[in-house]
């Protein structure tokens, strides 16, 4: 997966590859390494990356991550690459009709934030799904009415697959 983070206001691009069920390929602007993930708390993290480990603490605030290690804290804003370049080339769009909200990758839902009937707004989030070790929410694209739940917590998910439909 490509990323666009963001930090102290600068732009990187970050590539990861998930190499087994710990084990990542990361590429950081012109750096290549290989890393080893562990959660180790709700909100910690270990990394272990040359023989070197650094644990960090994260935390979500709005659409900002906060990464807390011994020698400090840094917000950070990560980004899908592509949707990341669909934004830059794009004015806002307005959405309309049936928009199924579908897996972008393997992972698991960690909780439905709407029900069938709810009405929502546009970036309301709706749906809680981790993958690769990170929480990330999906927002609705627009304004409207869930019509079908596909989901419930706890369930996996394949890339691809439907998760809700909003009208």
């Amino acid at each position: 997966m490509r990323y666009v983070a963001t930090i102290e206001g600068a732009e990187h691009e970050v590539e990861v590859e998930e190499l087994s069920a710990d084990t990542y390929a990361i590429r950081f602007g012109d750096q290549s390494f290989e890393a080893d993930l562990r959660r180790v708390g709700p909100a910690s993290v270990s990394i272990i990356v040359n023989n070197r480990s650094f644990d960090f603490d994260l935390a979500r605030e709005g659409d900002e991550i906060v990464v807390a290690s011994r020698t400090g804290a840094t917000r950070l804003t990560l980004v899908d690459a592509s949707r990341h370049a669909m934004r830059a080339r794009r004015a806002p769009r307005e959405v309309s009709g049936r928009v199924e909200i579908k897996a972008a990758m393997p992972g698991r839902v960690v909780n439905v934030l709407v029900a069938a009937g709810d009405e929502v707004t546009a970036d309301q989030g709706v749906i809680i799904v981790e993958a690769m070790k990170m929480e990330n929410e999906l927002k609705s694209p627009k304004a409207g009415k869930v019509t079908e739940v596909k989901v419930v917590a706890g369930q996996t998910v394949e890339k691809g697959e439907l998760l809700l439909v909003i009208e």
